[in-house]
């Protein structure tokens, strides 16, 4: 079967559960207050964190995203520092990045907001990239998702969960409009498509631009990503039809007109973000098929800039010249020896050139100024691993899963250092939260079993703790199978 169409299928059945929140009168919600708004009466903010919760099911199970923990720092960091000048009435956001060098992003109920590793690229300084994710928190912050679902059912009730599978099909990232298309009825494609209105475009436009303002950019980054990207499309429409984010935000003359007029009336802030490049930097390397490659994109960069001196020594750790690559990186964190990102990629450069002790100092020494902190401990966890002192390592990462209990990578990481230290109670129970955060619970109940099994200090707690785990999967499990018999 075509990926495409196998993708998409996988992913319209997994919402189609999930969208029979929308047929279901919750016995929960009648104690819930009215909040008086248009929107809540048609989609609840309690069944959009429902859905979201399917919807980061599904997208665990189906969607490959970047593993990269600095990159997940930064584009965290990044969301919450521009989340705390929005419209925004949650404090619950969830950060995706899909591994594809597609341009796209994304909102999605439930306080998502996922974007493509590619926005990187195409998105040349920190104010171009900020003002897309200003745009999408927009999105959430006027509840866009709510009103369409609302015109959807003003125009049929029978089609509005077909219409929210699509909408989540292509806010993902799906690629076959034909599936999608059929799930709706013509007129409502005709009427609705798979795209925000031309009214709720032209908001979060503006609700965006005040956002990026307010945190302390430049607005006329917004006007020169969304100019570029007319410009690199403008001769090749099939491509430009293909591009999720152009299908779902229709740029016009007249949307880019007024936000430059927009934009020329806000206080312009310029500067530039070393942080940033060094995210592109990463971007860029993850994509490269050999080292060669990498080199070769090296040898093409004057190496004067210090995100280019970075870029140069990622190239060069990977052969003989890793001496080299860290007297290149050595320039870079001298410039922000205080930046967490810039602390990270050096250290995580020292443990590809085989420095893991050296590796080990920074990033202690960087810890005792910011204690537990997720990059910083998680590239502790590398060096240590380059030393075979993987029980340190392990113990570092259950504290780790503890703060952050939701993030797959983490329970990954665990299960892969456990089983190197010879802990397979915790592999079990790693590989157990893992199938949990993907709605497999069968599987997942399945290795707290075996965890069961193994642990070999017969600890009652523990036992206890295992048990009352597997009680409220079995309870989550149930609660699937009613949504999923209930469509």
């Amino acid at each position: 079967m075509n990926s495409a169409v196998s993708f998409n299928i996988r992913v319209a059945l997994g919402l189609l559960a999930a969208c029979a929140l929308f047929n279901i009168s919750f016995a929960e919600e009648t104690l819930l207050p009215d909040l008086g708004d248009r929107e809540s009466s048609v989609l609840s903010p309690y069944q959009e964190k429902k859905l979201g919760d399917q919807i980061l099911k599904l997208v665990r199970r189906t969607v490959p995203t970047v593993k990269d923990p600095i990159l997940k720092y930064f584009v965290r960091k990044n969301l919450f520092e521009l989340a705390e000048h929005s419209d925004l009435n949650t404090s619950v956001l969830v950060p995706i990045i899909v591994d594809s060098e597609d341009f796209n992003a994304f909102a999605a109920p439930g306080g998502i907001v996922g974007i493509n590793s590619g926005l990187l690229t195409f998105a040349l300084d920190i104010h171009e990239y900020s003002s897309v994710v200003s745009h999408e928190l927009a999105h959430l912050s006027q509840r866009h998702f709510a009103r369409r679902k609302e015109e959807a059912e003003q125009l049929n009730l029978r089609h509005s969960l077909g219409w929210l599978v699509s909408a989540a099909i292509f806010a993902i990232g799906g690629t076959d409009p034909g599936l999608a298309a059929a799930l709706v009825n013509t007129e409502m494609n005709e009427r609705l498509g798979f795209k925000y209105s031309r009214h709720q475009e032209h908001e979060a436009d503006r609700i965006g631009l005040d956002t990026l303002t307010d945190a302390g950019y430049d607005p006329m980054g917004a006007v020169r990503m969304f100019v570029r990207m007319k410009e690199h499309y403008k001769f090749d429409s099939a491509i430009a039809e293909s591009n999720e984010f152009l299908r779902t935000h229709p740029l016009t003359d007249d949307r880019i007109s007024d936000l430059r007029a927009y934009a020329r009336s806000e206080e312009r802030q310029t500067w530039k973000s070393l942080e940033y490049q060094l995210m592109r930097v990463r971007v860029a390397h993850s994509s490269f098929k050999s080292a060669s490659a990498a080199l070769a994109h090296a040898n093409s960069l004057a190496g004067e800039e210090l995100h280019e001196k970075y870029d140069i020594a990622l190239a060069l750790v990977q052969g003989d010249e890793k001496q080299r690559a860290v007297e290149l990186m050595e320039d870079v964190y001298s410039a922000q020896p205080n930046s967490i990102v810039v602390i990270a990629c050096y250290a995580d450069l020292l443990v590809k050139a085989d420095q893991s002790e050296q590796a080990l100092k920074i990033v202690d020494a960087a810890l005792a100024n910011t204690p537990n902190n997720q990059p910083l401990s998680l590239i502790k966890v590398d060096a240590l691993r380059a030393l075979n002192r993987y029980e340190e390592a392990t113990s570092i990462l259950l504290r780790i899963v503890r703060q952050s209990s939701e993030d797959t990578d983490l329970w990954f990481e665990l299960e892969e250092v456990a089983g190197l230290a010879q802990n397979i109670f915790e592999v079990h129970r790693a590989r157990a939260e893992q199938y949990a955060l993907k709605g497999q619970y069968a599987e997942a109940i399945e290795n707290l079993q075996l965890a069961k099994k193994n642990n070999d200090d017969k600890s009652s707690i523990l036992e206890a703790r295992l048990n009352q785990r597997i009680l409220e999967l079995r309870e989550a499990a149930e609660v699937d199978s009613w949504l999923t018999e209930s469509r």
